[in-house]
């Protein structure tokens, strides 16, 4: 019986290839899927229908998939069925809507649904979890953009501490698909920031569809931001240009990131302009001047914390803190010392005689930024005339008023 079974199924895929020149089994013949579908080997199955546009858009992945599986054809295989042609077929399987892909396990008619992306990597990868077949799919660079659901939506989106652009989209939108490189490119450029996350939905699943009420959408694709700091996160809408520069300008703002094009730190990251004063000052201050600017930082940190809820710039104000109490522990050496120690380590990186993880590059890169703050007395300078230029002209104005009551 075995064996007369894979004879069906070699004389079904012989026939698949010399009528379509395709790798996809055409099973919309009752008797075709029964001989393959729930016998020694698992199979994949699309319900299509010819006018269905979602299912035009699939058909390149789906001969993708079909493709990367074709030397495993005796251990997988790889099926589509009309069932606008052959209803019977479509409602044995309870198809409800076009396209519907389905794995059907060996000595199984009870399938198992495919929700997933619909590209050929996606695909491919859930037949291989299916079946335990490997595909010869060329294997792709993971994607930076978080594909979210209805069922992790709030676990990621709404997380109070994380800074989240998502875009909502269809997989048949022509804007979408013109918008998925650039989306893509931007999303790579800030992969290491674990709080600001760049995301996207598919309106197209209802599975999805309480998140679309929700939230209104009815265009595509359509760009929410939604900032850290607040429980509620209520989203404000990405209204600039839709290029590359612009998304990275615009995340770097709200991220309080400072990312360049290629991903690397720029260098104001990791500071802060207004302890940025307070540690140029410190250096370059007196020694019994300095106590107090190590207050007056303190309590600038503190109030930063009560105010927003932002890690990224916590952390940069503890590095701040840190530093000043090191260097008056130390003495004022410690800064430069460490500033050129650090700044060994990545021009070594950036020569390539060592090489560090993309989190400790930037880490280290903070460091070197804010250090940089500590040592330019151009900063100081710049407060101390501002100083002297605001009392000058108290003085003025104080003097003016008396003049006028006398």
């Amino acid at each position: 019986m075995m064996l007369r079974a894979s004879g069906l199924i070699c004389v079904a895929l012989l026939g698949a290839v010399l009528v379509h020149a395709s790798n996809v089994l055409d099973l919309t013949k009752t008797t075709a899927f029964d001989a393959v579908v729930g016998k020694e080997v698992g199979a994949l199955v699309e319900y299509f229908a010819p006018w269905c546009g979602h299912c035009k858009n699939l058909a390149p992945e789906y001969e993708k998939v079909a493709d990367s599986f074709a030397s495993k054809s005796n251990k997988v295989v790889i099926g589509k069925v009309d069932a606008d042609s052959n209803r019977e077929l479509g409602s044995r399987a309870g198809v409800k809507g076009f396209p519907t892909i389905l794995f059907y396990p060996a000595q199984s008619t009870d399938p198992v649904e495919y929700r997933g992306a619909r590209t050929a990597e996606a695909i491919a990868d859930f037949v291989t979890q299916q079946s335990k077949v490997r595909s010869k799919m060329a294997p792709s660079e993971p994607s930076a953009v978080v594909e979210v659901t209805a069922d992790d939506f709030d676990a990621i989106v709404m997380d109070p501490k994380k800074d989240v652009l998502v875009e909502f989209y269809a997989p048949w939108c022509g804007y979408c698909k013109k918008l998925a490189p650039i989306y893509e490119s931007m999303a790579q450029v800030f992969r290491r920031d674990s709080n600001c996350v760049v995301a996207k939905i598919d309106m197209d699943n209802e599975d999805n569809a309480a998140v679309r009420k929700r939230f209104q959408i009815k265009s595509f694709p359509t760009l929410l931001f939604f900032p850290a700091g607040s429980d509620d996160k209520w989203p404000r809408p990405y209204i600039k240009e839709r290029t590359e520069e612009d998304f990275i300008a615009f995340m770097n703002e709200k991220c309080f990131t400072f990312r360049n094009k290629d991903g690397t730190l720029g260098s104001l990251a990791g500071r802060l302009p207004s302890l940025d004063g307070l540690a140029s000052r410190f250096y370059h201050a007196a020694a019994d001047a300095r106590d107090t600017l190590v207050q007056d930082a303190k309590r600038f940190a503190g109030e930063l914390t009560e105010k927003e809820m932002s890690p990224a710039k916590d952390e940069a104000a503890r590095y701040y803190l840190r530093v000043m109490e090191r260097a008056s522990r130390d003495g004022l050496e410690y800064v430069k010392r460490e500033s050129e120690r650090i700044s060994k380590i990545i021009a070594k990186h950036t020569a390539g005689t060592t090489q560090l993880a993309g989190e400790k590059l930037d880490q280290l890169q903070r460091k070197a930024n804010v250090l940089s703050a500590f040592l330019n007395k151009r900063i100081a300078d710049s407060i101390d005339r501002a100083v002297k230029s605001a009392e000058a002209e108290k003085a003025q104005q104080t003097a003016a008023e008396t003049h006028e009551e006398l």
